[in-house]
């Protein structure tokens, strides 16, 4: 599994061949072009908040650049014997499966859905949802799947 340092380098230059150029991008995101050609050549690592300050500055949902991303069009594929889905072999892989089927549905999302349900997960991760509110999401969420 990659690690967060891993992680963000990924996410930084997947980020920047949106842009023209190294400056265009560190003009977008408030970072001076040497701070991230840096962090392009592994001379700086990418901190929390600069991390927050990439997903601020191009409308990322908060933790975005945490998170490894599949690449577009590639799907996660299981390994096989004989012909089958070979089974786990440890609860690592059985989260690590999990989590790619995760971020694999979460790519057919639009920005604006996966910002709405990260901030649902964080609200949920930090116990700040109580029962009534729950019952509620619940509500709107079936209203939505069957047409109000």
């Amino acid at each position: 599994m990659m690690n967060i340092k891993t992680i963000r380098k990924a996410n930084l230059l997947e980020q920047i061949d949106r842009f023209n150029s190294q400056r265009e991008f560190s003009e977008k995101v408030g970072l001076t072009p040497a701070h991230v050609s840096q962090m392009v050549t592994g001379r700086r690592n990418m901190g929390d908040v600069v991390a927050r300050r990439i997903e601020s500055g191009l409308d990322l949902p908060e933790g975005y650049m945490d998170v490894q991303h599949p690449v577009e069009g590639v799907e996660y594929q299981y390994p096989k014997i004989s012909g089958r889905k070979q089974p786990a072999v440890s609860d690592g892989d059985n989260l690590e499966t999990l989590l790619m089927s995760v971020r694999q549905m979460n790519q057919r999302l639009s920005p604006k859905t996966r910002e709405v349900v990260a901030k649902i997960e964080r609200a949920a991760l930090n116990g700040k949802l109580t029962d009534e509110e729950w019952t509620t999401l619940e509500r709107l969420l079936n209203c939505f799947e069957k047409g109000c």
